[in-house]
C-alpha cells in the first residue's frame, strides 16, 4: 500500500529586540540610537516539508536584511532551504555589521543568526501533518505615496489616484484535531504608522496586527509583506498619538483577516513542495571605466543632509553609522551592476514569488496576475535588499525611490529603467520550470 504524502509543519518564534542604543533604521534623520522596547520584534519560522524538500520560511521584524547575514544562516541550516522575509518597519535596528562596526552592533548581529537558527530548528523537530486553506481579502490602509508636485518633481506624499494592491491573502495551516496551527498574512503597506522622531523598538502596524489575529484565531501569525515600495499608510504623522494610531492600522488589516476567514476558506493541495532560486543581475546606469564602481553617492547624499559637497569625504563614516550595508556591485555587461535574489516557491497549488528589494506595487499585480498557480503570493524584502526595483514608467519620473535611495547603498548610480524588464523574465523562467510548462519567449 503507498503511503500517502502529507505536507509537515512546523512553527516557531523567538525575540529578536536589539540593546538600547542601536540606531533605528528607515529614517535618514534619526540622530541618535533607540532608547528602548515599545513591543517586541519576532522572528517567526514557519518549516514545511514534503519528505523531499525541507523549507523554512521566516518571517523577521525588520527593515531588511543584508544578503550575506543570509548566507550565514543558510550556511548552518544547510540543506534545508531558507527564505527570509523582513516585514519593513521603520522601527527596527540594521541587519548587518561588518568588522569595523562597534561591537554591540556585532554582538547583535550574532545573537539574529542564532535565534533565527534556534527558531527554524525548533519548528523542524516540531513538524506535524497539516491541511492548508486559502482566503482572500480587503484592507484599505494603504495609499499610493508618488505625488507629483506642480513642478513636475516626484515627491513621498499622496497620491489617491495611484496604484493600490488592497489584497490581503490569507493562508491558514490546521493540525488534524482542527486546531489552527498558523495564519500566514500577505499584504503590502510600508512599516511607517511610527515617523522619524520615534526612537522606541517596535515592530509597526504589523505587530499589532499579528497580536489581534493571534489572540481571534490562536496560532501564531507570519506576515509577508508584500510590493509595498511605493504604498505608505494613508495618514499623518501625530507623536502624541503615535501608537494609538499603530494600533489602529494593525487592527485594520487583522479586521481584514478575519473577515476573509470568516467568510470561508478554500482547502488546496499543499505538495508537490518546490523551490527554484536565481540572482539577477541589474544594470546601473554607470557605465564600467575602472577597476572600482566610482564613489558617486557622497556628493548628492550630503546635498539631501544639507552640507556642502567638500564634504564628500564624509559620506562613508556618516553611512556606517546611520546606514551601514555592504552591497555587491560587479562589472557585468561593461555596466557596474547588482545582484537581486529571486526566489519561486511551490506549495502545492500555491506559488510564492519573493524579490530581494523593496518593490513597486504594480510589479507585485504583474506577478500575480500572470501567475500558472491557483493562488499567487508575492513578498518583497526577502534574502536581502537592493534598494527599490522601480517600474520602467516610473524611471523617467524620478523621485526618490529612484534617484536617491541607490545612492544609500553606495551605488555608483541609478538602476537602469530595464530592470523590471529583467526581473519579470526571470521570474517568469522559473515559474514555467516549477509548472513543468513550455517557457514562451513571447
Amino acid at each position: 500500500m503507498t503511503r500517502k504524502i502529507e505536507l509537515q509543519v512546523g512553527v516557531s518564534r523567538r525575540i529578536i529586540n536589539p540593546p538600547k542604543g542601536i540606531f533605528l533604521i528607515g529614517y535618514g534623520d534619526r540622530t541618535r540610537g533607540n532608547t528602548g522596547i515599545h513591543d517586541d520584534l519576532t522572528a517567526t519560522a514557519l518549516v514545511l516539508s514534503d519528505g523531499k524538500t525541507r523549507l523554512a520560511l521566516v518571517a523577521l521584524d525588520m527593515l531588511a536584511i543584508n544578503e550575506f547575514v543570509v548566507d550565514r544562516v543558510r550556511t548552518r541550516l544547510a540543506p534545508v532551504e531558507v527564505l527570509i522575509c523582513c516585514s519593513h518597519t521603520h522601527s527596527g535596528p540594521i541587519a548587518y555589521a561588518g568588522a569595523g562596526s562597534p561591537h554591540k552592533n556585532r554582538k547583535y548581529i550574532d545573537a539574529l543568526v542564532d535565534n533565527i537558527v534556534s527558531a527554524v530548528l525548533e519548528a523542524e523537530a516540531g513538524e506535524i501533518p497539516a491541511r492548508l486553506e486559502y482566503a482572500c481579502g480587503l484592507a484599505g490602509i494603504a495609499i499610493n505615496r508618488r505625488e507629483k508636485m506642480p513642478d513636475g518633481r516626484m515627491e513621498i506624499g499622496r497620491n489617491p489616484q495611484g496604484v493600490v494592491d488592497r489584497s490581503v491573502q490569507v493562508v491558514s495551516f490546521f493540525k488534524e484535531n482542527g486546531d489552527r496551527l498558523a495564519t500566514l498574512v500577505n499584504f503590502a503597506c510600508h512599516g511607517t504608522v511610527l515617523g522619524p522622531d520615534n526612537l522606541l523598538v517596535s515592530a509597526d502596524w504589523i505587530g499589532a496586527m499579528r497580536r489581534e489575529v493571534e489572540t481571534e484565531l490562536g496560532g501564531l501569525a507570519f506576515f509577508l509583506q508584500g510590493a509595498t515600495a511605493n504604498l505608505n499608510p494613508d495618514m499623518y504623522w501625530d507623536d502624541a498619538r503615535a501608537f494609538e494610531m499603530v494600533t489602529e492600522q494593525g487592527r485594520s488589516v487583522a479586521e481584514a483577516v478575519l473577515t476573509a476567514v470568516g467568510a470561508g476558506s478554500k482547502v488546496f493541495q499543499g505538495i508537490p513542495l518546490k523551490i527554484e532560486r536565481v540572482e539577477a543581475w541589474l544594470p546601473t546606469e554607470t557605465a564600467v571605466a575602472g577597476s572600482r564602481p566610482p564613489k558617486n553617492y557622497g556628493k548628492p547624499l550630503l546635498a539631501m543632509a544639507k552640507l556642502p559637497g567638500w564634504l564628500a569625504f564624509l559620506a562613508d563614516p556618516l553611512l556606517d553609522q546611520r546606514y551601514p550595508w555592504k552591497p555587491r556591485i560587479e562589472a557585468r555587461d561593461g555596466y557596474w551592476s547588482v545582484p537581486m535574489r529571486v526566489n519561486v516557491v511551490r506549495i502545492g497549488e500555491l506559488v510564492l514569488v519573493s524579490f530581494a528589494a523593496e518593490t513597486f506595487t504594480e510589479i507585485g499585480l504583474r506577478i500575480k496576475q500572470n501567475s500558472p498557480a491557483r493562488h499567487t503570493l508575492f513578498t518583497s524584502l526577502t534574502d536581502g535588499c537592493i534598494s527599490y526595483l522601480h517600474t520602467a514608467d516610473s524611471h523617467s519620473e524620478g523621485g526618490y525611490e529612484v534617484d536617491t535611495a541607490p545612492l544609500a547603498y553606495r551605488y555608483p548610480g541609478r538602476l537602469k529603467a530595464e530592470c523590471e524588464a529583467i526581473a519579470l523574465d526571470r521570474t517568469r523562467h522559473l515559474l514555467a520550470r516549477l509548472w513543468g510548462k513550455k517557457d514562451d519567449p513571447n
